[in-house]
């Protein structure tokens, strides 16, 4: 009996991925992981679905498809193996499996998320040259061909399915009477009927040495990370666009950033169109299950571009290490604040983050060296505030009791890096930008610890009573905040949006549109504390003492602007009351006994001596 071989990291590979960086070498090691990791979750689908004697309804068994995939392995290898690392193919296996274990739910038949691996068998015969023929199941319409394209029969009735089948290299559907053909050459261009579409999947090629090629997929229905989507093609402008971004990031993670791009060449094969939402800038993704795929709503231009697929990459590095190494414990349900995130994060998510934005500071460290004028304050500013990020969150992940061995060398590696790089002066930002940046930084920390702390009800009614009596704060009354998640994800903030503009804005010697904000920010700006002090304490006077209402967003922004503003005007005990246990700061100000005596700042200097050290 042979031994089990088993897939191993070297100390090397991992103090490089400990450093935040990458190889080309790396890369490959990681690709091969991933391949075992996704056959062994093919087979496992397979199996579950021919264990289950059912769930195919209208479909061929799985013997044919096993066979059909066994076939074509035997004739075209290198193509099968290119196939089945798509990473469409492993998030829709994934999802798939998900669904048959009743991990997902949906109003479909349970065949039309199964079928993926007939659809698969198709295309792997396809690839291969064979002759093969199968019913598969329509998704409202659409059948997904991984890296051919997508068959569209818009009048299809719902749970429809088509014959299709594949000989040299093309594909013919049929659903009634209606007959789609797609020759083997029909890589580029769309046929297009009332009757039936054929969408292909198109591909972008940037660079020579390194190339980099990527499909661009906006088609896939499992191609986001959540429940299936509807296919959103690219008209040619809009194609065009993305093109070029690609390009042009591409030529320049060449030009300034050639070992990342060295190490990123083959570790990208696809690229998914987010559309944006509300409240989000560029917005962007992976998928632990999709080795080597983007997703990443456009970007403005080719710097946010590249940053963006760095970020990314990172994530798509640390997910694959985590398929070899356990870096926390089993989840214990303890949450931690993410600098970037405005949900409580666990500690795996944490660290998810922590080895992105260390990507993204690096980034805007090495831009920082490599443009000049406006563009390297904007790189100063972004720098600044992603090192922030990094070093803070570092720290929290550290102190966290759920990480393995392993999990705190790598966040030590990392911890080291930024302790060499916030030694370093960056000369670049003079001292408005590195103020913007922590402006920046605590809005988000404060607004974050107002709406996820809960203060302990016996806590507050202890130090509301001693507030109204006048008499000092007991320290033994304080205790720590209990995180209680808000309901809602995001929230609105101004100060940040408001400091990036400035800092924008302050690079091109243009005013900040200060008359777009309100007096408490317009003062920020300025640097005016105690004005800003009065604008933010004004606006919580409006506002009232809300108790345990969940805050609102215009009252967490007044409170995150008074912490900030308080130290400016030089209260720095009362400041890091405010900024440590806002949650409490709020509770006492709300409480009956306290609420008519005492301003929100007034409760803060009360609180210092024991919440603000």
């Amino acid at each position: 009996m042979n031994p089990v071989t088993r897939h191993r990291l070297s100390a090397e590979s991992f103090a490089v991925l400990a450093r935040g960086e990458g190889t080309a070498a790396i890369t490959r090691d990681l690709w091969a992981t991933e391949e075992s990791r996704r056959l062994l979750l093919i087979s496992t689908l397979l199996n579950e679905i021919d264990a289950r004697h059912g769930g195919l309804g209208p479909l061929e068994p799985i013997a044919a498809v096993l066979a059909i995939l066994t076939e074509a392995q035997r004739a075209a290898p290198e193509a099968v193996r290119s196939l089945l690392l798509d990473p469409g193919v492993g998030s829709s296996c994934a999802y798939a499996l998900r669904r048959l274990r009743g991990g997902a739910h949906s109003d479909a038949p349970l065949f039309v998320d199964l079928g993926v691996v007939h659809a698969l068998g198709l295309a792997a015969a396809a690839r291969a040259g064979l002759p093969w023929s199968a019913r598969l199941p329509l998704r409202e319409g659409d059948l997904m061909v991984h890296t051919f394209g997508l068959a569209r029969f818009p009048k299809a009735d719902a749970d429809a399915t088509v014959e299709a089948s594949t000989n040299d290299g093309g594909f013919t559907f049929h659903l009634g009477r209606r007959t789609l053909v797609v020759p083997s050459d029909d890589t580029d261009s769309d046929q297009l009927s009332d009757e039936a579409t054929w969408w292909a999947l198109r591909r972008v090629t940037a660079g020579r040495e390194p190339r980099l090629s990527v499909w661009v997929d906006d088609l896939d229905p499992l191609r986001d990370l959540g429940d299936p989507v509807r296919p959103a093609r690219l008209d040619g402008d809009e194609f065009a666009r993305w093109r070029g971004l690609i390009e042009d990031a591409w030529a320049l993670l060449c030009r300034d950033y050639p070992d990342d791009a060295d190490a990123m060449a083959d570790g990208v094969a696809s690229i998914v169109p987010l559309k944006h939402l509300p409240g989000w800038d560029t917005r962007s993704a992976s998928n632990g299950e999709a080795f080597g795929g983007v997703m990443v709503s456009e970007p403005p231009d080719a710097t946010i571009m590249a940053v963006s697929l760095i970020h990314e990459y990172q994530h798509i590095k640390l997910g694959a290490l985590l398929h070899l190494i356990q870096l926390t414990e089993p989840d214990d349900g303890s949450l931690y604040y993410a600098p970037w995130r405005d949900d409580p994060r666990p500690l795996s998510g944490l660290i998810q983050g922590i080895y992105a934005f260390f990507g993204i500071a690096r980034f805007w460290r090495i831009r920082l060296q490599k443009v000049d004028g406006q563009e390297r304050d904007v790189a100063a500013f972004e720098y600044l505030y992603a090192l922030k990020q990094t070093a803070e969150s570092v720290h929290i992940g550290l102190a966290a009791t759920g990480l393995t061995e392993t999990g705190r060398h790598l966040l030590e590696g990392l911890r080291d890096q930024v302790g060499e790089w916030l030694a370093e002066p960056v000369e670049a930002a003079g001292p408005q930008l590195e103020r913007l940046a922590q402006i920046t930084a605590d809005s988000h920390r404060t607004g974050w610890r107002l709406r996820h702390f809960r203060p302990r009800a016996e806590e507050v009614t202890t130090l509301a009573g001693l507030l109204e009596r006048q008499q000092p704060p007991a320290a033994e009354a304080v205790s720590s905040a209990v995180i209680d998640p808000h309901p809602q994800l995001r929230w609105r903030q101004r100060i940040p949006a408001v400091a990036r503009r400035q800092a924008v804005a302050a690079a091109a010697n243009r005013t900040g549109g200060a008359d777009a904000v309100a007096a408490g920010e317009n003062a920020l700006l300025a640097q005016d504390g105690p004005a800003a002090r009065d604008a933010f304490a004004g606006e919580l006077s409006r506002i009232g003492p809300a108790g345990t209402i969940p805050i609102t967003d215009d009252e967490a922004r007044a409170w995150a602007g008074l912490a900030i503003s308080l130290a400016d005007a030089g209260e720095h005990a009362a400041a890091a009351a405010l900024s440590l246990r806002p949650d409490l700061v709020r509770a006492v100000y709300a409480a009956p006994g306290a609420r008519h005596a005492s301003t929100p700042i007034e409760v803060a200097r009360w609180l210092a001596p024991v919440v603000g050290k």
